[in-house]
């Protein structure tokens, strides 16, 4: 069974993310998607604000259902904790956030969360007139 584990306590965070700067700024949250006891994955986002931003996501393979149970982990997180709008700045993905919804901008991934989280795939439907 595949889930994903949150953490929100900063020296477990710091644990997951060694190598990632940590400002003070915002509230950061983290999550490990693991199949029975295996890690396949972690992400690390922060919520400043109504604002979101993925930060950080790694996975062990280039499996697109599994950085969108992250992106939606991330994105569940921020809703949470007040956010709105989500930003991504990791192009490697882009099209697992392209098929969640995100729109790309300056070199961004951005959405609205409510309507991210609502499963629209832009390639997949169509507007309704």
């Amino acid at each position: 069974m595949l889930f994903c584990k949150p953490f929100t306590d900063m020296s477990e965070i710091r644990a997951l993310f060694p190598t990632r700067s940590l400002d003070g700024e915002g509230v950061y949250g983290a999550y490990t998607a693991l199949e029975n006891d295996l890690p396949l994955g972690k992400c690390l986002v922060r919520v400043q604000g109504n604002e979101c931003r993925i930060l950080q996501i790694e996975t062990q393979s280039a499996d697109a259902l599994l950085c969108e149970l992250l992106v939606r982990a991330a994105l569940h997180f921020a809703a949470n904790r007040g956010a709105f709008t989500a930003r991504c700045a990791l192009p490697q993905y882009k099209s697992t956030l392209l098929t969640l919804g995100f729109r790309e901008q300056d070199g961004e991934f951005c959405g609205e969360i409510p309507t991210l989280l609502q499963g629209s795939c832009q390639n997949c439907h169509t507007p309704e007139s």
